[in-house]
């Protein structure tokens, strides 16, 4: 003979606090005689340790099946919203998962967060994808998160967005803020653009997202003046290489900078009929 299986909603409720939880069960055994269950949630089971005769049971409805019993548990979450509700244990709406929509983790929570995955701790620690491992996630990636797909697709940062993010990543709350890449880095990224050259298309919408960005007040330097010393660090020598050796055009016979009169006279000279 096939034994019953009980599916239940039930409350579990603080008398000392009035705070709440809500929870769906199944057992074998009638539900008002699985006084034994009390609940699994980690906020509620830490709570119980403290007064746990303090803590009271009680069933709000019996189900024939465990899905119509999911169901009501469902409907009771989001009509108490209690995973936001601060009379409830409930860390979640069933079955969404865990929300943590209007909280936020504290200073010790975060700290601790952060070294459970940092160095050795990270479970990629020490470890380089093969090259199919990375072909196969670009595949994966690919085209999902263009155009229409992209989850910013037609919104814009507020000017207060963007300022918060300007703030976060300046002076000392950047990342690489006091360091400096060695050598052996610099080398490194040296060898990986070399011979890259970008696209005509590339560097046409390079050209336009430019335009007009530094003229006038836009530019960084609008009002500002370099200092004598500055001017003289300026004109002075030019590192190892020292002054720039200074040549004349035989077409306008103007004498200027190396680079300078190689790029606009010469063989581009205006005067050159």
């Amino acid at each position: 003979m096939s034994q019953s299986i009980y599916h239940y909603t039930y409350i579990i409720k603080n008398t000392t606090n009035n705070i709440q939880y809500i929870g769906v069960r199944s057992c074998n055994c009638l539900p008002e005689n699985d006084s034994g269950y009390m609940g699994s949630s980690k906020s509620l089971v830490e709570a119980m340790k403290v007064e746990p005769e303090t803590f009271t049971k009680i069933i709000i409805d019996t189900f024939p099946t465990r899905e119509i019993a999911n169901t009501n548990e469902q409907w009771l979450h989001e009509t108490y919203d209690v995973a936001r509700n601060p009379e409830f244990y409930n860390q979640m709406n069933a079955p969404l998962g865990f929300c943590m929509s209007g909280r936020e983790h504290s200073k010790e929570t975060k700290e601790k967060m952060s070294v459970s995955t940092s160095g050795k701790n990270h479970p990629l620690y020490g470890k380089k994808r093969s090259l199919e491992t990375r072909k196969n996630i670009s595949a994966a990636k690919k085209g999902k998160t263009k155009g229409k797909n992209n989850p910013n697709y037609g919104k814009h940062h507020s000017p207060e967005a963007r300022q918060k993010m300007s703030d976060a990543n300046k002076g000392e709350n950047n990342h690489n803020y006091g360091k400096k890449r060695s050598p052996e880095t610099c080398k490194k990224l040296s060898a990986a653009n070399k011979g890259k050259k970008r696209s005509p298309e590339t560097c046409k919408k390079i050209s336009e997202s430019l335009k007009g960005k530094n003229k006038g007040k836009n530019n960084p330097n609008y009002g500002k003046h370099h200092s004598a010393e500055t001017k003289l660090k300026m004109s002075g020598p030019r590192g190892p290489r020292g002054p720039e050796k200074k040549i004349q055009c035989p077409h306008c016979s103007k004498i200027g900078g190396g680079s300078t009169m190689q790029r606009w006279h010469f063989a581009k000279c205006r005067e050159i009929s």
